[in-house]
Order: structure tokens, then C-alpha cells, then sequence
């Protein structure tokens, strides 16, 4: 991702995401999963810790990647709407 990209990225992020964590779903998500990790983790060896916080890493890497490309087609969907229109 270019640096203006990267910054478009971040401003929408920041100043255009902040509602979602205030959505109800999102919250109950969120605890869902906290409770269902510590679950996990409660019976593992120091190595499986490892290996799944390794596992977790690049999970959120891939979605973040996936993310930054949905980013970037929306972008790209919004030009061609707005050369339809203009």
C-alpha cells in the first residue's frame, strides 16, 4: 500500500470505524471470543501457547491484509461509480 493509500487507510479507520465499537454485535463478539481464547488456553503446554499466539499472529496479519485490499476495491468502486455520473 502507497503512503497515501496508507494514509486514507488510517483516517477512515480512525475517524470513520470508531462507531463499531459501540455496535452491540460487534461487543458481543468480542466477548465471545475472549472467553472461548481463555478456554483454549487454560490446558495448554508453554509450546502450544506459542505455537497458537504464532497461530493468532498471522491470522490477524491475514485479515488485515484482506482489509487493506477490500480498502483499495472500494476506492476503486467508488471512481468508477463516480465516472458514471459525472
Amino acid at each position: 500500500m502507497d503512503d497515501l493509500m496508507k494514509c486514507l487507510y488510517d483516517f477512515t479507520l480512525e475517524r470513520r470505524m470508531g462507531t463499531m465499537y459501540q455496535d452491540p454485535e460487534y461487543e458481543e463478539v468480542s466477548r465471545g471470543l475472549e472467553s472461548q481464547l481463555e478456554t483454549v488456553q487454560k490446558d495448554m503446554t508453554e509450546q502450544q501457547e506459542k505455537e497458537f499466539s504464532l497461530l493468532l499472529i498471522n491470522i490477524s496479519a491475514q485479515t488485515s491484509i484482506e482489509k487493506e485490499h477490500l480498502f483499495r476495491a472500494s476506492l476503486g468502486l467508488t471512481r468508477e461509480l463516480r465516472a458514471l455520473i459525472i
